[in-house]
């Protein structure tokens, strides 16, 4: 019992730095931007106009429905912004509880917390997809429909005569369809799953609604991508020294990323100590569930996977001709921690029974659980020099270190104090010089304005505060 809760525990560890971070966050940019603009214009206008005309992202431009909150309410985007972080965490346990079978529902909150932390300790960059919301909306929201969707599925898997399943299937179907909307990369990466899935469920044996839902996922896809907005923006490489040399950045990355993601140990540490809770959901679960049909085939997981991080990279370095923005990535990490979760369960139900002997003795878990240690509080400082101590390099410690030094609430009270002065400013033809920022947390900054008023940036934040023009003040004022 105490095992169990110990996963609870070190979930709600991790997570309250960034719950306490929330009430510090501040909108920038394109939260001014189209928190202005849907003050006066309309959601269907709006959501035409970013469809036909924009990116085509037709799920995120209806979800903006939460920035228009903030343009209308400006002193709720610090709820706004801890209302998107809590719905990923019931998200993900909901899946959890979804998926686990009736005769081991204890296993669905310790297996929810194994994947929460999972996101946390490595997520890229917070301040562009959590603490952003503009950037929650389109790179988060689409994280918590899927959790949404895959509980739908679970518990549709599950309860395969209850009465109401068809609203169920209607739902899922609904969100298999709106989910690729959010942008390029759920447009690729749901598509991509999907086929997957009907590999592993076995075409014969999966039922109508779950080749509908598919359908839906394809289909929204097909909206997103195939829109006329993306034709006048993308200009991708035709030329097949172009087209070769994109294949070979996309793999380079690819392999850095994976890299960077495993090779701290940290993943890798904390998925092995969840070893017992993928024993006792198999042993539970046998061959049946939806989990357990999705990681029958060992080499599916890891090829979506890794397919799935380099058609990204691919698609946006090929039409794009550039690299992954953070934000971009945050929601590539989300997408790589669910399929190596997946791919270390399928290998677990796998082993034989002397090695899981070996994996699930007391000194093993007792190695295992202090290597965890000191690799989470680490400042990978081998050097030992003095600038870099305390500098954890984890995104917990670093959430831990911008809340507990003092940082975000010195970065809190220069963005009120900006508030305050060009709300007290009276309008006048000059334009309204803001103090720069003095401290900026990485954990929650995300991005300013700058020293020119006439930017787009500047534009907005002047147009959302109802002022002429604003300005930040230059390096050589500072």
């Amino acid at each position: 019992m105490f095992k169990r809760y110990a996963y609870l525990i070190v979930a709600a560890w991790c997570l309250l730095p960034f719950g306490v971070l929330a009430f510090y966050s501040h909108p920038a940019l394109d939260d001014f931007a189209f928190g202005e603009l849907l003050r006066t214009k309309s959601m269907d206008a709006y959501v035409a106009d970013v469809y036909w005309y924009n990116s085509g992202r037709y799920a995120s431009a209806l979800s903006t429905v939460v920035v228009q909150v903030f343009g209308r309410h400006p002193a709720a985007y610090s709820w706004l912004v801890l209302a998107g972080l809590l719905a990923l965490v019931a998200a993900l346990y909901a899946a959890a509880v979804a998926t686990t079978p009736s005769s081991a529902k204890p296993l669905a909150g310790p297996i929810g917390s194994v994947v929460l932390v999972a996101c946390l300790l490595n997520f890229p960059k917070p301040a562009d997809s959590i603490f952003w919301l503009t950037g929650e909306v389109a790179y988060l929201y689409p994280v918590v429909l899927t959790a949404l969707l895959v509980a739908l599925l679970g518990w549709l898997t599950a309860h395969p005569l209850a009465w109401w399943r068809w609203l169920a299937w209607v739902a899922a179907v609904a969100l298999a369809a709106y989910i690729p909307g959010f942008s390029e990369l759920t447009a690729l990466l749901l598509p991509l799953v999907a086929a997957g899935s009907w590999v592993a469920l076995r075409p014969r044996r999966a039922g109508v609604g779950f080749k509908v839902v598919m359908g839906a996922a394809v289909l929204g896809s097909v909206l997103t991508l195939a829109t006329p907005a993306h034709f006048g923006h993308w200009q991708p490489a035709t030329h097949p020294w172009l087209v070769l040399q994109t294949v070979a950045r996309a793999t380079l990355h690819t392999t850095y990323t994976l890299v960077n993601w495993l090779g701290n140990g940290l993943l890798v540490l904390w998925v092995l100590l969840a070893l017992p809770l993928s024993v006792a959901f198999s042993r539970a679960a046998g061959e049946r569930g939806l989990v357990q049909c999705l990681t029958r085939p060992l080499w599916l997981w890891p090829t979506l996977t890794l397919a799935g991080l380099w058609v990204c990279f691919f698609f946006y370095m090929l039409a794009a001709h550039d690299a992954l923005v953070p934000r971009v990535k945050n929601l590539l990490y989300l997408y790589f921690v669910a399929g190596l979760v997946l791919s270390v369960h399928a290998a677990f139900r796998r082993l034989p029974a002397h090695h899981l002997a070996l994996l699930l003795a007391g000194p093993t878990r007792w190695v295992l659980g202090v290597a965890l240690l000191l690799t989470f509080f680490t400042d990978h400082n081998p050097r030992l020099l003095p600038a870099r101590i305390g500098q954890g390099y984890n995104t917990v410690m670093q959430a831990y270190r911008d809340w507990l030094s003092g940082d975000a609430a010195r970065y809190d009270q220069q963005q009120r104090a900006r508030y305050a002065q060009v709300q007290a400013a009276a309008p006048a033809a000059a334009p309204l010089r803001l103090d720069p920022l003095r401290v900026m947390p990485t954990t929650l900054f995300y991005a300013d304005i700058s020293a020119s008023p006439v930017t787009w940036g500047n534009e907005a934040y002047a147009a959302f505060f109802h002022y002429p023009a604003v300005y930040v003040a230059p390096a050589l004022d500072r």
